[in-house]
């Protein structure tokens, strides 16, 4: 039998503890109720910067949407980290701190970007497609470019073998004339980085790129070529290959400061002054400065295209930065929006598209051979020279690279060394074995990747169909049938039947039939469109 003092004490205790558990309780609630108002303000302070922005605004006005493009993966990387009060710049490959200007704002308006959720299976549409893309408007980009130039890891100082008579000294020995035929030991050498070498980058002979060296320009305009320019756009076409694609959405601040070059043969050359408003006193095409390179130094016009398309550099030797656009492709974003979303806003130095369907260099050179872009023999001697020397098909092994295939149409690089070695170097691989630069990419960088730290921003090609249009080559447009002419006969609209009235047997009760439900018209989404809806 329990004691009334046993009784009062148990009565305590249970008091206690219930008070004790109680309070707990109270506590508990007080700190879920404290971190949900937390909670609630942050978001209300986030989404009130963000609907407050005008970049925000501008940003989402320059996306374009690939409806039906589903990406694999995205980063959407800050362009600004560290203190915003310093108007410093430092660019390296160990350390990347960039330090905005009081006038910039602290983070990037493009930070909370992220893709639209895909359309379900039944509505995709197959085929590459282009995909949204935040762009800031021309005049923020601009104000976003780096005040200092990237980093060259390792390399300062490049320089170029000048030889007026070079010979071949290896048997079978591969490359031309203009390449300057360098030996495997001078291929050896040219990965062996150093803070000052000198290696073979065509344009062997004469005083100077273009004046008696093969690819020899007007002496008129290689002055011109000479002048600094913070930004330039180069084409080319060969062989009458393509048509002239004027670049749309260009603002005007771009077209007083940027010049467009495209570089054509004398064929081509002649074409162009039979077709179109060419004039020799202009020597131009809408925005494009036509550049005519006479003594072209190879037969195959694709391999001339790849002169000026990896040797810009030596062509323009006082640019900071360029973009290439192969000349099948019409530009439809502004260069400064390029270059900031590709570039400046991943602190890079040399972008490229990865090829939309294919990573491995040992698939692209079957589809190649499939698809009768070179001859099966070279591809398969190419592809054989680099097994040997240890190129392995693509695996997961290699991230963070994700393809060892670009899209190679466009290139978005700053000139600096690094970079002028590695567009170098894979000349000299198109030089010495087959003109398709897609087999050859992945071994001239992992090359110099052996040797430095050094990366390239390889974006979805998705992302590149946002900003070029691709179009037909020449002789493609050529074959095409005509459309359909329509009759000249305007045919006076049928007058509507009374409700119940039969059609063809069938009664209009101006109902849908079964068969018309559920049709729609999809808009077709172009690139670099502005608007979305």
């Amino acid at each position: 039998m329990l004691t009334s003092n046993s009784k009062d004490k148990e009565r305590s205790l249970s008091f206690l503890c219930c008070w004790y558990l109680g309070r707990r309780r109270v506590a508990m609630l007080l700190l879920l109720s404290l971190a949900f108002v937390v909670f609630v303000l942050g978001s209300y302070t986030i989404n009130k910067e963000s609907s407050n922005s005008p970049n925000i605004h501008q940003s989402i006005e320059t996306i374009e949407f690939g409806i039906n493009q589903t990406p694999l993966s995205r980063e959407l990387s800050s362009f600004y980290t560290g203190d915003s009060s310093n108007d410093q710049t430092t660019r390296g490959s160990d350390v990347d701190i960039i330090h905005p200007p009081p006038s910039l704002p602290s983070h990037h308006p493009c930070d909370s970007f992220s893709f639209p959720p895909p359309p379900p299976p039944g509505l995709r549409r197959p085929g590459p497609r282009p995909c949204p893309v935040c762009y800031l408007s021309p005049e923020e980009a601009l104000a976003h470019m780096p005040k200092r130039q990237f980093e060259s890891p390792m390399l300062k100082n490049l320089t170029f073998i000048h030889e007026e008579s070079p010979v071949k000294r290896e048997e079978g020995q591969g490359g031309s004339e203009f390449g300057g035929y360098p030996s495997l030991e001078d291929r050896t050498n040219s990965f062996d980085i150093k803070e000052s070498m000198t290696v073979h980058c065509g344009f062997v002979k004469g005083t100077k790129p273009g004046h008696q060296t093969g690819f020899d320009i007007d002496e008129d305009i290689l002055p011109e070529m000479d002048q600094f320019h913070e930004v330039i756009v180069a084409s080319a076409i060969f062989g009458k290959y393509d048509l002239i694609q004027e670049p749309v959405n260009i603002s005007e601040m771009a077209r007083k400061n940027i010049p467009f070059y495209m570089f054509v043969d004398e064929e081509t050359h002649s074409y162009l002054k039979n077709t179109s408003s060419y004039t020799e006193d202009n020597k131009r095409i809408g925005l494009w400065r036509i550049i005519v390179a006479h003594n072209v130094p190879y037969t195959d016009a694709r391999r001339n295209g790849k002169i000026p398309k990896l040797l810009l550099h030596r062509l323009f030797p006082n640019v900071k930065y360029s973009i290439w656009v192969d000349a099948k492709l019409q530009l439809v974003v502004d260069p400064y929006q390029i270059l900031e979303r590709f570039l400046w806003r991943t602190n890079s130095s040399l972008a490229i598209s990865k090829h939309y369907r294919r990573f491995d260099v040992f698939v692209e050179a079957e589809a190649n051979k499939a698809a009768r872009k070179y001859d099966n023999a070279s591809i398969d001697y190419q592809v054989e020279f680099y097994k040997k020397e240890g190129l392995t098909p693509y695996t997961d092994a290699k991230l963070p690279i994700t393809s060892d295939v670009p899209e190679g149409c466009t290139i978005i690089r700053e000139h600096i060394p690094i970079t002028s070695l590695f567009t170098c170097v894979w000349f000299n691989e198109v030089d010495r074995f087959t003109s398709r630069d897609q087999l050859s990419f992945a071994v001239a960088r992992d090359k110099i990747r052996e040797k430095v730290d050094w990366s390239i921003n390889m974006f979805l090609d998705c992302e590149r169909r946002n900003f070029v249009k691709q179009v037909y080559h020449r002789d493609v447009l050529m074959n095409m049938k005509p459309p359909r002419a329509s009759s000249s006969k305007v045919l006076p609209e049928p007058l509507p039947l009374p409700r119940g009235k039969s059609v063809g047997g069938r009664a209009n009760t101006g109902k849908k039939s079964p068969g018309q439900r559920g049709k729609r018209r999809h808009r077709k989404v172009s690139a670099g469109g502005r608007n979305m809806r």
